[in-house]
């Protein structure tokens, strides 16, 4: 099912957001909102777009995951160069760590 996100200055179109993300816009503070340029409505117009995208695109359980490129570290965690598609580990487990380590 397609949804269309309301642009700014259109008419207003919501979702029922699950409880944690609806918290999230309810609870945040006006400072929080005002240090990013943003309106509550502003807010809730963010996260449902990612809902509906997440309910559109995202890989579902039991699906393959989406295949990618990945850079292999070394033993130290250093970059090395090297580069490994997802596919070519199939049938072997395997641990991804997403995140940046500055």
């Amino acid at each position: 099912m397609k949804y269309k996100i309301k642009e700014k200055g259109s008419p207003i179109m919501s979702i029922k957001l699950p409880e944690k993300f609806e918290k999230i816009v309810t609870n945040s503070k006006q400072e929080w909102l005002d240090t990013r340029g943003m309106t509550r409505d502003e807010l809730r117009t963010l996260i449902e777009g990612r809902v509906i995208r997440d309910q559109e695109v995202s890989p579902k359980v039991g699906e393959d995951a989406p295949d990618f490129d990945v850079e292999i570290l070394d033993a130290q965690g250093k970059r090395t160069d090297k580069m490994m598609k997802l596919s070519s580990q199939f049938g072997v487990p395997i641990g991804l760590v997403f995140g940046s380590y500055t």
